[in-house]
């Protein structure tokens, strides 16, 4: 694991963990919904999680998108101070958890980790709320009780609440799919099965 890895977990788990020890937040009877924001001071504050991951993904999507800012935040010879101007100038209403935040990243010098940062705490708010982010790779459309049946299925090998399906499509694959969830991938097409095939003739 590389240095700014290793940085970037330590700074997106430090955000979450100072966002759920604000108040205790209880992963099974805690859900998400617009009337949580809206009711109880309680639910207020662990609806900050959520906030702060929405914001974190806006910086992220700008920092992406835009070249010129690209290039000014990955730049060491603009001072921190201005890049966090930049970012206050566009987002004028941070959270003030947020706005501390970018405080210590900026008197660290580490304003340019926000993208990664950003997917860091995107992972850990995914296992809070108990939800798995899986991309398939099938060879063709998949029928709709196929995709209802694999759904359930991946639900209980992966024991989440909730599955995020990314599909892609590779004619060349032939037949079967190509699972992919938590840094595992699973290759279950004809085209290996060729492959394992002709390398063994």
């Amino acid at each position: 694991m590389s240095t700014n890895t290793k940085l970037v977990k330590t700074y997106a788990k430090s955000l979450f963990q100072n966002l759920i020890s604000s108040k205790e937040v209880k992963k099974e009877n805690y859900s998400f919904t617009p009337a949580n924001i809206t009711s109880k001071q309680e639910n207020k504050i662990s609806a900050n999680i959520f906030i702060i991951g929405e914001e974190l993904l806006i910086i992220r999507s700008l920092l992406i998108s835009s070249k010129k800012l690209k290039t000014v935040f990955k730049n060491p010879t603009y001072q921190e101070q201005q890049k966090l101007n930049i970012l206050l100038e566009i987002f004028p209403g941070l959270t003030i958890t947020m706005k501390s935040f970018l405080k210590i990243l900026t008197e660290r010098n580490h304003l340019s980790l926000l993208p990664q940062i950003s997917d860091a705490f995107e992972e850990l708010l995914l296992k809070f709320k108990r939800i798995t982010k899986i991309k398939i790779l099938v060879a063709s459309p998949l029928s709709a009780n196929f995709g209802v049946n694999l759904l359930k299925s991946l639900q209980l090998v992966t024991s989440s609440k909730d599955i995020i399906l990314n599909i892609g499509y590779d004619p060349k694959l032939l037949g079967g799919l190509i699972l992919e969830y938590n840094s595992c991938s699973i290759d279950a097409s004809i085209l290996k099965e060729f492959s394992s095939l002709f390398n063994n003739i």
